[in-house]
């Protein structure tokens, strides 16, 4: 049944406030420098204005620590990648262990996030080749970078000296000292701490061809080609190729129906608020998660979302 949007303003109207009036729901959110840690405050601080539900937050590495965090209890809210959650959801990926995480759901679509590799100019490094025997930053444990980025970059033969993980401020702040040969960040574009570097020092943004783009594709689940255009940084004037995967909430398996419809629901009423915080956001929403048919979502935030599309 296909809900109106009258009828979905009152199931999250209808959420019974006592129940969470002197309690917060906990949300994981990611490191400074990255993306996750601008989107999250604002959606929680839209979730408590509209919903009346108070939010705490807990600092974590990103996609695989937030579904950890839900996994464990430790958080009801979170966001993740498609590539990652495949991974929780099959037990495939070192960071897994072999695990099937089965306690998450995602909750809404929120933005692309597309790998970006830069080195500085100085050091020669302009195609992936290049990056081969070179010490590379993958940002914070427990992200996106950790969790897919060695099996990425080995599918198309890169093979670095080693990897290093580290936040994305530190890291780029060790790649211009000379301590890393590059950094490689997946996020939605421009990562912040890429670009703050970009305006003051000549950086190199490292692509992928079409080929090494469908090689990814081919290995590596909710990955695909997605494109850096001409402008994204400073000082880059054509368009760049890429990979990247689709960025989603997502909150605990057993959250009632309707607190899970009132956070999509002040999510998706306020996009313009959010891509304020992430412009990345203010895009066509991508319905990838639901065709992964992998990733299932939330009860009550799927009956916001396809009332929505009503």
């Amino acid at each position: 049944m296909r809900l109106s949007r009258r009828h979905l303003l009152g199931l999250a109207a209808a959420l019974p406030a006592r129940a969470w009036a002197d309690a917060a729901l906990v949300m994981g959110t990611g490191r400074p420098g990255g993306s996750y840690a601008l989107y999250g405050p604002v959606w929680g601080r839209l979730v408590e204005a509209q919903a009346g539900i108070n939010v705490a937050y807990r600092a974590s590495g990103g996609a695989a620590s937030d579904i950890l965090l839900i996994e464990e209890g430790a958080a009801q809210l979170g966001m993740t990648t498609l590539s990652v959650a495949v991974q929780a959801c099959t037990g495939t990926g070192n960071w897994t262990a072999g695990a099937v995480f089965k306690n998450f759901r995602a909750l809404f679509p929120m933005f692309p996030s597309v790998l970006q590799i830069v080195s500085p100019r100085r050091t020669g490094m302009v195609t992936l080749a290049g990056l081969s025997g070179a010490v590379i930053g993958i940002g914070p444990d427990g992200g996106s970078g950790t969790a897919a980025l060695p099996a990425l970059l080995a599918s198309v033969g890169v093979i670095p000296a080693r990897f290093v993980s580290g936040d994305y401020d530190m890291q780029v702040r060790e790649m211009l000292a000379g301590g890393l040969g590059a950094c490689a960040f997946i996020g939605a574009p421009p990562v912040p701490a890429i670009y703050q570097a970009a305006l003051h020092q000549r950086l190199s943004l490292i692509g992928f061809s079409e080929a090494e783009s469908a090689q990814v594709a081919r290995t590596s689940p909710g990955m695909k080609r997605m494109i850096l255009p001409a402008g994204v940084f400073p000082g880059q004037s054509t368009d760049v190729g890429s990979v990247g995967t689709e960025n989603f909430a997502i909150g605990a398996a057993g959250l009632p129906d309707a607190v899970a419809a009132a956070v999509t629901l002040a999510a998706m009423k306020n996009r313009a608020a959010l891509a304020a915080a992430v412009p990345a956001a203010s895009g066509a929403l991508s319905a990838g998660v639901m065709e992964s048919g992998v990733v299932a979502y939330h009860p009550g935030a799927l009956a916001v979302l396809k009332g929505m599309q009503g």
